[in-house]
């Protein structure tokens, strides 16, 4: 029997290894980031300057896209208010979504604003000038391009389509436009409103 013991107290401490092991087990479904990436930013929003450190208290969303888009901005902001209105009210204080334009010519603070709250009243639409949008996407490896142009005022805008969640000043997490097509993939929608719990 003796020679059983040793197994016994490795397993024993094993057990306990385990029971003091901090539970963090959430397997996330978006891109965690292993290092996660200060970043900051200042853009214009309805009533003046807005600065992401603003929000250092909140779990932030970030979308960059353009008010004329024909699919992929609407469709993600829509999927971004199914995630939003999926929190409880406690947890949408703690969570704050903002939709930057990558079209400043013709999105306006006020139009980009008017935009983001047409999905939802708590998000927040921002630019800012072309250099300081250039700025911003760039600090967040987002690419945009005019497309299909016509003339001044008449173009669409290819751009990186991915979400940024943003913890306590850091890039924590990101979200490809295919894990948000809840239309086609409705089982999404609770794996994303996990994440966020998880990082709420």
């Amino acid at each position: 029997m003796k020679r059983f013991w040793p197994a016994f107290l490795i397993l024993g401490l094993l057990g306990l290894g385990y029971l003091l092991v901090p539970k963090g087990g959430h397997s996330f479904f978006g891109t965690r980031l292993l290092n996660p990436k200060p970043v900051d930013f200042t853009l214009e929003g309805p009533k003046g300057p807005v600065r992401l450190a603003d929000f250092r208290d909140k779990l932030v969303l970030i979308f960059f896209g353009f008010v004329h888009c024909p699919d992929v901005c609407p469709t993600t902001m829509i999927s971004l208010k199914q995630v939003y209105e999926n929190l409880s009210p406690e947890e949408q204080r703690r969570v704050q979504v903002i939709f930057i334009s990558v079209d400043p010519e013709r999105d306006t603070p006020e139009i980009a604003d008017q935009y983001a709250k047409a999905f939802h009243p708590a998000f927040l639409g921002l630019t800012g000038s072309p250099e300081e949008v250039q700025e911003v996407a760039r600090a967040f490896g987002v690419y945009y391009q005019k497309t299909a142009y016509r003339g001044p005022g008449e173009y669409l805008v290819d751009h990186t389509a991915t979400t940024f969640v943003v913890q306590g000043g850091r890039l924590v997490l990101l979200l490809s436009p295919d894990k948000l097509n809840f239309a086609q993939n409705p089982g999404y929608l609770p794996k994303v409103v996990a994440d966020l719990r998880a990082l709420l």
